[in-house]
């Protein structure tokens, strides 16, 4: 192995981030899935988490329009970019959602000030 060309190497590191980042894509689905169906606000799901991996996404898309002006880098980030984003944004939505759907405690409600 120590016969190889550095360009096999340079290839090689190329297909496998091609080849995880393909799964990982793949691995997006089931838990936008389990995160849409979610009727407890998702609360097993930390938004803190999942949007720095959205920040840290764009960020390496950034990186990769701007500074090494890298498409294949670009396209990968941008479609993690959307993976993280939309699971980030349904648990969101679904935390807004079941906090709307509780009720106010009585020590909170403001008192009734019409004569009914």
């Amino acid at each position: 192995m120590k016969n190889l060309p550095p360009d096999f190497w340079l290839a090689a590191i190329g297909w496998a981030y091609l080849l995880t980042n393909a799964c990982r894509v793949l691995t997006y689905v089931p838990q936008i899935v389990v995160v849409w169906r979610c009727r407890d606000g998702a609360q097993s799901i930390s938004l803190t988490t999942w949007g720095s991996w959205s920040v840290s996404h764009l960020t390496a898309l950034l990186y990769g329009a701007l500074v090494v002006a890298d498409a294949f880098l670009v396209a990968v980030s941008l479609i993690n970019l959307a993976g993280c984003s939309v699971v980030t944004w349904i648990a969101y939505r679904r935390r807004r959602a079941y906090v709307r759907m509780q009720p106010v405690p009585e020590a909170m409600r403001r008192p009734r000030t019409d004569s009914a």
